[in-house]
């Protein structure tokens, strides 16, 4: 059921306590989560594996969310990229905007309740899976279809051939 959805998080932040914390609660709710302070560890881990979503910080000294964001969205493609969230205490319209842009899904501003986060990331998880749900489909979809090289003719399934019709001079 998708409402009990789990997922592999990847969570970034620069504030250890702050990594921790969220870090502790999407595990408790079931998630298989890697921390990280580092954005250039990040950037190894996305190279490195499959993630559903990604929870990054904006402002961080080694390399900013945004930029970070930036970086994997350019070198991703978009069928590829897990769920991104983005997170900052210096939220503004325009770091908010640039962040769903390029592809952040949700933008949240801390400090924030863990219970919001656990929303967040649940409606995050289900995007994620009705993406991959349709990807499949589509590809399953496509797959049937291409070998077929005659498209299915619209005579009720009968097989017919083809005759041409003779014009008959009709004798008065």
């Amino acid at each position: 059921m998708m409402a009990n959805r789990r997922g592999s998080i990847l969570l970034v932040d620069d504030e250890e306590k702050i990594l921790k914390t969220l870090g502790r609660a999407l595990r408790d709710a079931g998630h298989d989560v890697m921390e990280t302070t580092s954005p250039r560890q990040a950037q190894r881990l996305l190279a490195e594996r499959t993630f559903d979503l990604f929870v990054v910080d904006n402002v961080m000294p080694e390399l900013g969310g945004l930029d970070l964001i930036r970086e994997f969205v350019g070198a991703t493609p978009e069928g590829e990229r897990p769920q991104i969230l983005m997170m900052t205490a210096h939220a503004t319209v325009e770091s908010a905007i640039e962040a769903m842009k390029l592809g952040a899904l949700d933008y949240l501003q801390k400090p924030f309740e863990i219970d919001e986060l656990l929303v967040v990331v649940r409606r995050a998880l289900e995007h994620q899976q009705l993406r991959t749900e349709y990807r499949y489909l589509v590809s399953e979809r496509d797959e049937q279809f291409d070998g077929r090289s005659d498209p299915p003719r619209r005579n009720g399934g009968r097989n017919q051939e083809h005759r041409p019709h003779h014009r008959r001079d009709r004798h008065r």
